[in-house]
């Protein structure tokens, strides 16, 4: 396992998304979440901030999305984040991808979330403007986690491969890929795809099973290469996901073997 080169502990990290409708809710969340033991960096979500900027928009209330007013909010609710001192992984979630940001303002918020200078981004494979994304992050000394999620179903060991490896060589810091399970062959598969690219390439790699199924990912896929799994404290960002509290202790156990 290669460990997340963002996070402070060589450990399979512990990633609490942090999801809020306004920025001060953000910054709440992120002061309760950092007084928990065991979470290793914050992921900030900011496409359900985007959907309320275009909101605001629409009602006339507010300068045009990406305006000053509203990169000033992130930047103020970015202040808590950075005062908890735990690493921040800024993510916006397009709805292609199963989060709420429209694909044509994906661009635009990445760039917001760059700005802010976190610890990483994320910016997902499949968006055409991806390529410059992870360089403009890059120029701004802002780690980056690249991203591709397949919410039908969990693509063939081959297919999985490969997107590991094609995700490898594009130049971002760490490749994460979250599949649907079916099956528990499905899962295999995934844990599968993921060792193999843990050992495969340079980068550390993220591989998660989502749903019910998918658990089992959220434990141990750490014991498989993964560098991290997603866990909540309090409401979680996707289906299957398991407290901080659990995932720790669990992570406890087989780091003591």
């Amino acid at each position: 396992m290669k460990p997340l080169p963002f996070a402070p502990r060589a450990l399979p990290a512990i990633i609490v998304p942090i999801l809020a409708r306004t920025g001060d809710d953000a910054a709440r969340q992120a002061i309760a979440v950092s007084s928990h033991e065991g979470v290793d960096v914050l992921e900030w979500r900011i496409d359900p901030l985007v959907v309320e900027a275009a909101d605001s928009e629409q009602a006339g209330v507010s300068e045009q999305y990406g305006g000053s007013a509203w990169d000033a909010d992130l930047a103020r609710s970015y202040g808590a984040f950075a005062r908890t001192r735990i690493p921040t992984l800024v993510t916006v979630r397009s709805e292609a991808e199963g989060g709420h940001c429209p694909v044509e303002r994906y661009t635009e918020a990445v760039e917001a979330a760059i700005a802010l200078r976190p610890a990483a981004v994320d910016v997902e494979m499949g968006r055409e403007e991806s390529a410059r994304l992870l360089e403009a992050a890059k120029e701004a000394g802002v780690a980056t986690v690249v991203s591709a999620h397949s919410w039908e179903a969990t693509p063939s060991s081959q297919q999985l491969d490969t997107a590991f490896a094609v995700m490898a060589s594009s130049g971002a810091d760490v490749v994460k890929i979250a599949v649907m399970p079916h099956s528990m062959e499905d899962v295999l598969t995934l844990l599968g795809a993921t060792a193999r690219a843990s050992q495969a390439h340079e980068v550390p790699v993220i591989g998660i099973a989502m749903g019910e199924l998918g658990r089992v990912t959220r434990l141990c896929a750490g014991e498989f290469g993964s560098a991290a799994t997603f866990a909540t404290v309090g409401a979680g960002s996707a289906p299957g996901q398991m407290t901080a509290e659990q995932v720790d202790l669990v992570r406890s156990i087989l780091l003591r073997g």
